[in-house]
Formats: structure tokens, sequence, C-alpha cells
């Protein structure tokens, strides 16, 4: 407000946050939008600059980083992601059993575990009450791991696990193509999917021929089936 005598004054409101230049409905309104959609884009949609709801954005972001208790974390997720179109990578750690991630760092090297293990510290965590980590095949993840949360079960994802074994069948199929050319002849996709998804025909002509492919397929499929099971029998059938 501006005074005769005194000139401009700041007053607090209650449905402000101090120098925020917006209304704390708005504010609310960016956070629920950049869980869906770039920043920028929001800026296209309201009408404003993204710097400025950068700003907000990392307001509540840091606000929520000070206060967090990482306290009561035993297993976590660790993945990598890329952003800039490809170019960068970034580690998430997240917390499995609350299904949030809880920690973001650039890289995807060793050296991440690290990082998170600082910051875990810093949030009232230390390493050692960290029981299970579940992971991709990286060796530089499965180094970082080791290291750094040496009290950590380690257990390779399903999905990155499945990506080798069909990687696997695969490089048979490519192998096994110059003898049974015509027979595999643009059938790589097939092989990556679960016979149920596959028609009688494609079945009968596959399957059934004493293909090393073939051999590899089942394979695949008798490995996959141990995540189907008990933890307690799990060992037993991959030993058989």
């Amino acid at each position: 407000m501006r005074c005769p005598e005194h000139g401009v004054h700041l007053v607090a409101v209650p449905w402000a946050r101090a120098q925020s230049g917006f209304t704390l409905l708005f504010e609310a309104l960016v956070m629920a939008l950049a869980k869906q959609m770039p920043v920028a884009a929001i800026a296209g949609l309201v009408g404003e600059h993204d710097t400025r709801l950068w700003r907000i954005v990392h307001h509540y972001v840091d606000d929520a980083r000070r206060r967090q208790d990482l306290s009561g974390v035993r297993r976590l997720g660790v993945d990598e992601t890329s952003f800039k179109r490809g170019q960068d990578y970034v580690t998430v750690f997240a917390d499995i059993d609350r299904r949030a991630a809880i920690y973001v760092t650039p890289g995807r090297d060793a050296a991440t575990y690290k990082h998170f293990v600082e910051d875990l510290r810093q949030h009232g965590g230390e390493p050692g009450q960290i029981a299970e980590v579940c992971q991709d095949l990286s060796e530089a993840f499965l180094s970082g791991a080791l290291e750094h949360l040496p009290d950590a079960e380690i257990a390779f994802d399903r999905y990155h696990v499945k990506a080798q074994l069909t990687k696997a069948v695969d490089q048979v199929r490519r192998t096994e193509r110059a003898e049974h050319g015509d027979l595999l002849k643009r059938s790589r996709y097939l092989w990556l999917r679960n016979p149920t998804n596959l028609t009688d025909r494609q079945r009968d002509e596959l399957l059934r021929h004493p293909l090393k492919t073939a051999r590899a397929y089942r394979w695949m499929l008798k490995f996959d089936q141990i995540y189907e099971l008990p933890a307690d029998e799990a060992e037993h059938y991959l030993k058989t």
C-alpha cells in the first residue's frame, strides 16, 4: 500500500508468501502442474515467464528437502534416466516402501552412491540402515553400492535382467539366421513376446522346430518364472 506520509509499505497478507509476487493458490497450481508437465509449458499456459515459476518450484522443493527425514529408509531402488535429449544423465534413489524419490544427483557412476550417503546422513539416516538395494546390472552401480552401502543386500531388477535375456536370445537368432534364413526372417520381435501373445501359427512355425533360438527362448522363459516363486524356493529352482 502507498502511504502519503511514509510512501510504499510491504504488508504481510494471509493469501500470499512474503515477496513471492503470487498468491498461494497460484503457487499451488504451479506446483500441481509441475508434476505433470515442463515448467516452460506451464509458463505458456499461465502467461508468465518461466524463470519466475522456477523460483516457486525451487522454494517449495528446497523447503521440503530441508525438512526431509530419511531415518526410516530401509529399501532403495536405484536407476538412471537421461535428459536434454539423452546427452546428460541423473541417478534417482527411491524409497521402495514409500514409492517416492528421495534423492537425485547428476551422473550414473559409482560416485552417485557416495553423494547419496552424504545426503542420507544430512537427513537423519545412516548407510547401515539400508538393508536392500534394487538396481540395474551396471558395474558402476554395483561398485558404488558395495563400497558405500556394504550392509545392503543387492538385487538386480527384473526389467534389466529380462533385457539381458532377450538380448542373448536375439544374438542366438542372428547367428542361426544364416542356416535357417527363411524361417527366422522377420521373427526378431516374436522372440520378445510371451507365448500367450503369439498366434497358434507363430507358435507352430517357430517353437516346434529344433532351433537353437527356440531353445534359448525356452530357457529365457524358464528363468523368468523365478520371479513367481516364493523366496525360499527360488535358489533351489536356479540350481536345478
